[in-house]
């Protein structure tokens, strides 16, 4: 008897112990698969190792773990520099439902010439036709390698930036000034709360947020703006000067909606951190750009 109340014990004592990370991992309302089109490319100026650096072979393996809270009917991942693939997709009657832009390189063809005006206008015909677009990190970078060759994408987007700041010991702060917005409110729950200046969009206030640390830091984050446009800021900064660090966007004439989240560098918080905030605001954007709020 003193050994099956023993076990019981250990059994009781190991569920307990599970409890804290199951109740915090990410979540996600129930939904149908979703088809996601990853166009995806590498760059690393701070020389991280590769268990640190995001790359674009390491977002499917997140996303379709099986602790990720997506239902994916089907992952594409395509580097943007052989981009036929992704461009025969976003062409095709079986469009994907949500483009994960992670590019910091303006699209090529498999033979090398360029493929960026082709992409930026089937990017532009699918958000017009309803498909969403989730843009993460470099995804709002210029292209250094070929100055402008990214700017049509980019206003399309409704951002862009070209300065870096690689910070180990403050990081990045994360605010929510979404308020109850889905991308920045499901699953999530913020540690601390201060006073923020405001910035493009959003109010001088106090606001609830989060640190990574380390993260890159977009400083000159610029947000390109059309008429009609309707844009909900999500995220913001103050550190190294106030910016957005995400948005949700949408256009006249389209059906489908931008989601834009900057931090992303570090893979440890970004991706391998199940129960972090990175990646529930990254399925989240996933899922919005899919369904909407539920």
């Amino acid at each position: 008897m003193k050994s099956v109340c023993l076990l019981h014990s250990l059994l009781m004592a190991t569920a307990l112990s599970l409890c804290p990370a199951m109740l915090q991992a990410a979540s996600l309302p129930a939904h149908m698969p979703i088809d996601l089109l990853i166009v995806a490319d590498e760059v690393n100026p701070h020389k991280l190792a590769d268990a640190d650096l995001t790359q674009p072979q390491d977002l499917a393996p997140a996303l379709t773990a099986a602790d990720s809270p997506l239902a994916n009917a089907r992952v594409t991942t395509v580097n943007s520099q052989c981009a036929d693939d992704a461009l025969k997709a976003l062409q095709s009657a079986a469009r994907p439902a949500v483009v994960l832009y992670f590019a910091h390189r303006a699209a090529k063809h498999c033979d090398g010439s360029d493929a960026q005006p082709q992409f930026t206008q089937l990017m532009q015909q699918g958000l017009q036709s309803g498909m969403g677009v989730v843009v993460l990190h470099h995804g709002l970078y210029v292209d250094i390698f070929s100055p402008g060759a990214k700017d049509e994408l980019l206003a399309l987007i409704g951002a862009k930036t070209n300065s870096i700041k690689w910070d180990t010991v403050d990081g990045q702060r994360v605010y929510n000034v979404g308020g109850n917005h889905f991308v920045s409110n499901n699953g999530l729950s913020y540690p601390q709360q201060a006073s923020f200046t405001g910035t493009a969009g959003v109010a001088a206030g106090s606001y609830p947020y989060f640190v990574n640390v380390p993260d890159e830091l977009y400083a000159d984050t610029a947000l390109v703006e059309v008429a009609g446009e309707q844009r909900t800021p999500l995220f913001a900064s103050d550190s190294l000067g106030t910016r957005l660090l995400g948005y949700a966007l949408t256009r006249p004439l389209w059906q489908g909606t931008v989601v834009a989240y900057q931090p992303a560098e570090y893979q440890p918080n970004a991706l391998d951190d199940r129960n972090g905030p990175n990646f529930q605001i990254l399925v989240n954007a996933i899922y919005f750009a899919a369904y909407g709020a539920p």
